[in-house]
């Protein structure tokens, strides 16, 4: 049967025992610890007499080594001080730092000893050097032929201690003493006053976000009551907790891995929280903490539009920052502050470029022979030319028929190059082999005016038609741009990473410096004119890049104006 706590709270005698032993303890309390004090002096004073003796005897000592044996022998730390009151040693500070302790002369225990009103000072207060409340006796003595005073300090803490046991051992007394005649009201205080008390703890640990103890039961029926009440509570606030800090979690998760940057913004203009791609965009450290717009974020134009983002409802606008062009949306918060999101389009703007200087380039690339085939054929139905007329007109059609259909060729190449659709089949190739067969397919088609010659040998991990095309591509280019008379060389070396190299060169019309950069683009000419005259489609070096890529290869061309050109090809080694 559980206790009601009203009848205990009739008999009063909970409160009459607490408030005799409060009263016990305020009365003697202070008697005690004036007592315990004396005792504490007294016992310095008697401390100081024998370290008196031990350092009057102790002649031509090391001073430090004198006061840690001190030390060792009472206990208490022990100072050595000159009359002129530099600190001489001083067993809890370490020698090297004794020099640097300020002087002790106007310590009050030092100066009643050296002016001698009084043979035994005592003084409370806290140590300027360690930063410890201590209690100091000091008498005056000699050390090696000179007067010195002599100073025992004893934590104050330890005169705390020893006042506090002792009041609480008069308070026990008073207790047990009570108790002698209140047995039942103790059992019934001890039934009511330790639930209580372990729910003002369970309460502070709650408070600090312990949720790990629970409220033990009482037999008392309120406080069993209270008890399965908090612990309830408990229960349900871990779980809430919990379930918010998972909530949290995956949040924060979530926005760190977002593509988009996102930043949030105090009101006052002060970056608040930032994801991981906001601060890689940004260029800003990841401890930023709430530091100001202005200070890290150098950029004017998205500076300002950070800024407005605080004031204005809601914004969305391009913004270019160096190189790059950032896509940047943002809304205000009721609360105060914005959230802003950042997305980097800088590959959108290049592919839709590319997408657009792609069309325009094909569509230019087409329209030119097909015009041309077009005139041809209207000459040929209308009109009636002579034979050598007509064979001239049919030989155009045929050469613009095949510079489509190589240029088609080209393009489709590239497609399936740059989707993924073609894959390497990587083996074994000898690479000598390979040039020489993209040499012949060169020359078959037109005897070559130029001069070709194939030096080094050397064998590469590769895909062996991946690589006679890129050759093929090479060669023909080299053979396009080079003047009748003129030399193409392959030079075959392997190199110490690993790899060998593989450099086609010319003798021929060059590259300029400022379109060198740019070869490897798809339709992009040095010089368009020549180059269409020639028949080239302005895909081949891009195909040789892509080929060369998929076979992890590096490709580079060096060029002089009307000096001649230098393709290299590095390819593992096999």
């Amino acid at each position: 049967m559980r206790l009601r706590i009203r009848p205990l709270l009739l008999t009063g005698t909970i409160g009459i025992v607490g408030g005799l032993v409060v009263l016990v303890v305020l009365l003697v309390g202070p008697g005690l610890s004036r007592e315990i004090r004396a005792t504490a002096e007294t016992e310095l004073t008697r401390l100081l007499a024998l370290g008196d003796t031990l350092v009057s005897e102790s002649e031509g000592t090391d001073p430090h080594a004198l006061a840690r044996a001190i030390t060792e022998r009472i206990g208490y730390r022990v100072t050595l001080i000159a009359a002129d009151g530099v600190v001489i040693a001083d067993s809890y500070v370490d020698p090297s730092r004794v020099p640097g302790i300020e002087n002790h002369a106007t310590r009050a225990e030092v100066q009643r000893v050296l002016d001698g009103s009084q043979s035994v000072a005592i003084a409370e207060r806290t140590s300027s050097t360690l930063g410890t409340p201590f209690v100091y006796a000091a008498n005056r003595t000699t050390f090696d032929g000179r007067p010195v005073v002599l100073r025992i300090a004893a934590p104050r803490i330890d005169v705390d201690r020893t006042v506090g046991r002792v009041q609480r051992a008069v308070a026990l007394a008073g207790v047990v003493a009570m108790l002698l005649g209140m047995i039942a009201a103790y059992a019934l205080s001890v039934g009511v006053s330790q639930p209580l008390v372990a729910l003002a703890d369970q309460a502070r640990k709650l408070g600090a976000g312990d949720f790990s103890a629970s409220m033990p039961k009482s037999r008392v029926a309120e406080l069993h009551e209270v008890s399965v009440a908090f612990n309830r509570l408990t229960d349900e606030l871990r779980a809430r907790l919990a379930e918010l800090g998972r909530e949290r979690d995956g949040v924060e998760t979530l926005v760190d891995c977002m593509a988009e940057g996102v930043v949030a913004l105090s009101e006052d203009g002060r970056l608040v929280r930032t994801n991981r791609t906001a601060r890689a965009m940004l260029e800003i450290p990841e401890g930023h903490g709430a530091t100001p717009i202005g200070s890290l974020i150098r950029h004017p134009e998205l500076r300002d539009a950070l800024k407005d983002s605080v004031t204005r409802p809601e914004q969305a606008h391009e913004i270019g920052v160096g190189d790059r062009h950032i896509l940047l949306a943002s809304r205000a918060l009721d609360q105060g502050g914005s959230v802003v999101t950042l997305l980097d389009i800088t590959e959108l703007r290049r592919m839709e470029r590319v997408r657009s200087d792609f069309v325009a380039n094909a569509s230019h690339e087409l329209k030119t022979p097909l015009t041309s085939i077009r005139g041809y054929a209207e000459a040929l139905t209308e009109d009636q030319p002579p034979p050598d007329v007509r064979l001239k007109f049919l030989a155009s059609i045929l050469q613009n028929t095949l510079r489509l259909q190589r240029l088609v060729d080209d393009l489709l190449d590239l497609s399936r190059l740059e989707s993924g659709g073609w894959t390497a089949s990587i083996e074994s190739v000898w690479v000598p082999e390979v040039v020489q067969e993209a040499w012949d397919l060169v020359s078959s088609r037109e005897p070559p005016k130029v001069a070709f010659e194939l030096e080094g040998e050397g064998a590469v991990r590769g895909d062996r038609q991946g690589l006679v095309q890129v050759f093929r591509n090479l060669l023909e280019n080299s053979v396009r741009h080079t003047p009748a008379g003129g030399h193409v060389r392959v030079t075959i070396a392997e190199q110490h990473e690993g790899v060998v190299e593989v450099a086609v060169s010319d003798d021929g019309d060059g590259i300029p410096a400022a379109a060198l950069p740019r070869i490897f683009e798809r339709f992009y000419r040095a010089d368009s004119a020549r180059d269409r005259h020639a028949g080239g489609t302005g895909l081949g070096l891009a195909i040789v890049k892509h080929l060369v890529g998929a076979m992890d290869g590096q490709v580079a061309a060096e060029s002089e104006l009307g000096r001649g050109t230098t393709v290299r090809i590095t390819l593992p080694r096999d």
